[in-house]
């Protein structure tokens, strides 16, 4: 009798636990605003947890040189957003995200388009990853002689952040325009890493609000610390289909960003442009208006 009654107790308990954990769940464990945090804890929050996408954060909590702060809520940037769940996107409306610029080539769209809830605006502005010293055969190539050939992968990532500066600068100015015109409705930003179109995209955002370079740099770099897991999964995955055969030495540096990457693009401004002010001016179209107009939008 005695047993009964015990194992009674656990039903009742384990039945009471369900009811309140679900209760729970969908009162006090939806997924983190930061906006919504006391200013001390939003820097926790910065990265969201997303389940399809491992580099979705918001820009806000970033101090200027004239002592204002980015608002938080209003800029995000991220990788990949062809594998959000259902429950993503119910977040991304949580997030009140107006519109989605997409910085992949068209082949990347084609291949892995992205997941959006239908009342968001897409903005299309392809940039096709292909460093200098690649021509379009050896881009065929490339996955192969990253993994098992002499390809050092660190290097090609430094390139390519100077032909982002050299032979993109038009699609930046139409993604400043966007934003110009977006009206300061929260938007994300995006590629496939989330580290390099979208790293130069943040860094020019972040420069124009009046953020310190050395902001601009840790922010950049945030992606290492943010997607370790992801690519060590990758890794390990990648190793355990080769038999142990792939570099993922190699492969992992191509997952991950080193300042030198983001300064080759900055040094590239200053020696084909004369310096940041003649780029933004120049290449990016944006006057003084212009400027006052997104600190006003994204500054408090």
């Amino acid at each position: 009798m005695r047993f009964i009654k015990y194992i009674f107790i656990v039903f009742v308990l384990a039945v009471i636990s369900v009811f309140w954990f679900n209760d729970k769940e969908s009162l006090s464990f939806e997924r983190p605003i930061p906006l919504k945090f006391s200013e001390n804890l939003r820097e926790d929050y910065r990265k969201l947890p997303f389940t399809g996408a491992h580099n979705f954060r918001d820009l806000g909590g970033y101090k200027t040189e004239d002592g204002r702060t980015v608002k938080w809520g209003k800029i995000y940037r991220s990788d990949n957003l062809h594998s959000l769940t259902d429950e993503d996107l119910k977040y991304m409306k949580r997030l009140n995200i107006k519109s989605v610029v997409d910085f992949r080539s068209v082949e990347e769209r084609e291949s892995e388009p992205d997941r959006l809830n239908p009342d968001m605006t897409q903005v299309l502005l392809p940039i096709k990853f292909q460093p200098k010293e690649l021509d379009d055969d050896s881009i065929k190539n490339l996955m192969k002689d990253l993994t098992f050939g002499d390809l050092d992968s660190s290097n090609l990532l430094r390139d390519f952040n100077i032909v982002i500066v050299e032979e993109f600068a038009d699609e930046y100015k139409n993604f400043f325009r966007h934003v110009i015109e977006n009206n300061a409705e929260p938007l994300v930003f995006h590629c496939t890493a989330g580290k390099d179109r979208a790293g130069f995209a943040s860094a020019m955002i972040l420069t124009i609000l009046g953020v310190p370079r050395e902001k601009v740099i840790e922010d950049y770099l945030l992606t290492n610390t943010y997607v370790q897991d992801h690519v060590d999964d990758k890794m390990l995955e990648i190793e355990l289909k080769t038999f142990f055969r792939a570099d993922t030495d190699n492969l992992r540096k191509i997952n991950l960003v080193e300042e030198r990457y983001i300064q080759a693009a900055f040094d590239t401004i200053d020696s084909k442009w004369g310096g940041m002010d003649r780029y933004i001016s120049e290449a990016l179209n944006l006057n003084e208006e212009d400027i006052l107009k997104l600190q006003d939008f994204y500054l408090e």
